[in-house]
């Protein structure tokens, strides 16, 4: 029987769902800032430096899967906005 290689690693799963709550934990704790220039600066670190790290974990540990999983997390980046987590009548 036939199986992909990105169905028989658990984590292929499990790893964009972690990365998903990680980058909405800190935008969540951006949202907290009042400096919009900081808030910004904060936001795009924060987001690139969770980006390598989890494709940095992926390319040690899901060889396998290592596109699969960067198309992930290229997908979570550009869908998931950090003015979801700021108030409304904070950005006003």
């Amino acid at each position: 029987m036939f199986i992909v290689g990105s169905l028989q690693n658990s984590m292929f799963f499990i790893l964009p769902v972690i990365y998903l709550a990680s980058i909405s934990v800190a935008y969540y704790f951006g949202s907290k800032i009042n400096d919009h220039g900081i808030h910004a600066a904060y936001n795009w670190s924060i987001k690139w430096a969770l980006f390598v790290f989890f494709l940095y974990f992926t390319a040690t540990f899901m060889q396998n899967a290592f596109i699969s999983a960067m198309l992930f997390f290229i997908l979570i980046n550009t869908v998931l906005n950090p003015m979801m987590f700021v108030k409304k009548e904070a950005s006003t």
